[in-house]
């Protein structure tokens, strides 16, 4: 049995390492006197912009499996971050335990604050694809932050980094495909949806790009699902006015609940349901 008397603590413990001390002192309610659920909201959104980080952390690797042709390392990513989207999904639904007049104590305290305005999730949108420049309005304060979004919008999209990993391993991409714009949105690709269908009616040969498809969906199924408990969340909590950052409120997050990262990987459906 360890002795603890007996063990030498050095300048690196739990503490030291996850800087606790730091953490745990960034949470600073702007209500005077402090609103009791105002702290219970400051670190929801902490912790949703940590796991943010963390995300993107892994989206840099999920681009360097596609372009070193590794389907196995992607899935492994994937699995994770879906597991993240996940956990956001389930996460935002916290904020419905406030009800509108708790939230009503401290929220025009807010303004002009919004979340969004997070720079971190406007990146998760840019790296997967979805590529507005609508947005960078809002950082102009914060020239790092438009640097930083401008950059990824520059670069191939990780579903960009997904085709062309296909073309690498002999499927037929389309010629439009591998060299487009990068910087604008995806659009559909009628001849790359039938490119699909062909790898999921020949699973023998190709079952790990259905996993890999199928794995892609998951992680767009959880940013949906995000999407979507965000919808009933703030209408929940604040109804139908306007957000704290002169968004309209609920009718922006509902004009944004059908965006998805893959179009082809759902138009693909269409296909296949209806073929047996």
């Amino acid at each position: 049995m360890v002795d603890y008397n007996d063990l030498e603590f050095n300048d690196l413990n739990y503490q030291s390492y996850l800087k606790i001390d730091e953490l745990l002192d960034l949470q600073h309610e702007v209500s005077d006197p402090p609103h009791h659920d105002e702290m219970f909201f400051i670190v929801i959104h902490q912790a949703a912009e940590l796991w943010f980080k963390s995300l993107l952390h892994e989206a840099d690797w999920l681009v360097g499996a596609f372009r070193s042709g590794s389907v196995s390392r992607a899935l492994k990513v994937l699995r994770r971050i879906t597991a993240i989207m996940d956990l956001q999904a389930q996460q935002i639904g916290l904020l419905a335990t406030l009800t509108p007049v708790e939230f009503a104590g401290f929220r025009d305290l807010l303004r002009p604050a919004s979340g969004f305005q997070s720079a971190q999730f406007r990146q998760i949108e840019y790296a997967f694809g979805i590529r507005e420049p609508f947005f960078l309005k809002f950082f102009e304060h914060l020239p790092e932050v438009v640097k930083r979004l401008e950059t990824t919008r520059r670069q191939p999209s990780i579903y960009d980094e997904a085709v062309r990993a296909m073309h690498r391993f002999g499927y037929a991409v389309p010629e439009p495909l591998l060299n487009r714009d990068v910087s604008q949105n995806w659009a559909l690709n009628e001849d790359l949806v039938n490119i699909i269908r062909e790898i999921y009616d020949d699973p023998a040969e190709n079952y790990h790009w259905v996993l890999l498809f199928e794995s892609m969906l998951d992680f767009d199924e959880k940013v949906a699902k995000w999407r979507n408990h965000h919808i009933l969340m703030v209408s929940r909590t604040i109804g139908t006015v306007a957000g704290t950052g002169g968004s309209s409120g609920v009718s922006f997050l509902q004009s944004r609940a059908g965006l998805r990262f893959f179009p082809e990987l759902w138009a693909v459906r269409n296909l296949l349901g209806g073929s047996y």
